[in-house]
């Protein structure tokens, strides 16, 4: 199991209902947020729209707090790694040289 990177999350009171098994108001590793949601996911994939947003972690339905540690090979403006183009399944790739699934093909110079 991974370490955990120091940031944290808390599920808000008022959306409670829609994530059985997670006590609203309780500060967790983000990590340990995660793999619940996934499992309600899996569980029930017809809740996916409904407690996930464009990330994982809705933002509307949870509080954050802490710092993570910036993962090697992120651009300098790009706070999350979906923001920087990199497939995150792509290891030991950099951000130039990495490409997303689906993502238009960036020039290359030689």
């Amino acid at each position: 199991m991974a370490a955990n990177r120091g940031r944290e999350g808390r599920l808000k009171l008022e959306h409670a209902g829609l994530y059985p098994g997670l006590q609203a108001g309780t500060w967790l590793p983000v990590e340990a947020l995660i793999r619940h949601v996934t499992d309600l996911i899996h569980r029930d994939r017809s809740k996916a729209q409904l407690i996930s947003g464009p990330r994982l972690l809705h933002e509307e339905h949870f509080e954050f707090r802490g710092r993570s540690a910036r993962p090697d090979g992120l651009p300098p403006g790009a706070t999350r790694l979906i923001d920087s183009g990199i497939d995150p399944d792509a290891t030991g790739a950099s951000p130039a040289s990495a490409e997303r699934p689906g993502s238009p093909r960036k020039g290359t110079s030689s």
